[in-house]
């Protein structure tokens, strides 16, 4: 599989197409926002997206999980995408996430969108952030310290291919902070132009695009 390291906080990752951040040399995987049943949400509400996101993003994370030497999950916070996912969640998407956090040391930052009096309860450690050789990991950026590494933003960027522009994921990072892209399909994103994200990056910083099965590499300079 393709990907690109990086080299962040005096350490070196690996960023993988589908949204994964690797620390190798801990043994770790980071992802964010998955959301699980967002789609099963909307179609309560008569907004119609396919309801299988849950069960295509832990296919997902488990085809990475048998690929790679991963001894501990970090979930960059919104887990889930209300307080009733699990609820409604298909049989065979649970068996695959507590067959996960059964056999891996899974711990969870908890987001905006997490009900923790119900996650607590299963399996995963809570936390409002970890930190790891001088790195903080949570799901909101942090300002009191050095590295943060977080999600929460669901960063896309406008690419042109062959004369046509697609939106896709993408990493942010400069010397500080590393921003990761939603995880969990059918998540949407919002622009890196935006200035939520923008005011946390200037003035320069990288930007990694994903597709389908490679990574790519953009420097921003203001």
């Amino acid at each position: 599989m393709h990907y690109k390291d990086v080299f962040f906080a005096d350490q070196h990752f690996s960023i993988f197409p589908n949204g994964e951040l690797y620390w190798q040399r801990k043994k770790t995987l980071i992802i964010s926002d998955l959301h699980f049943e967002k789609g099963s949400f909307f179609s309560e509400t008569r907004q119609f997206i396919p309801p299988f996101d849950t069960i295509e993003t832990l296919r997902q994370l488990t085809k990475f999980i048998d690929d790679h030497p991963v001894e501990s999950i970090i979930f960059l916070g919104d887990l889930v995408h209300d307080k009733l996912a699990f609820q409604r969640m298909p049989g065979k998407a649970k068996e695959l996430f507590f067959y996960i956090i059964k056999k891996i040391n899974c711990t969870l930052t908890v987001g905006n969108h997490d009900d923790a009096s119900f996650l607590r309860d299963i399996g995963l450690n809570l936390t409002k952030n970890i930190i790891i050789d001088d790195i903080c990991f949570s799901h909101h950026a942090t300002s009191d310290k050095k590295f943060s590494v977080f999600g929460h933003y669901h960063p896309k960027v406008r690419l042109k291919i062959n004369s046509r522009g697609i939106w896709t994921s993408c990493f942010i990072l400069n010397k500080e902070k590393l921003l990761m892209p939603s995880y969990g399909y059918f998540t949407g994103g919002l622009s890196i132009k935006k200035l939520e994200i923008q005011k946390l990056f200037k003035p320069e910083y990288e930007i990694y695009p994903l597709t389908k099965d490679r990574v790519y590499r953009i420097e921003c300079k203001k």
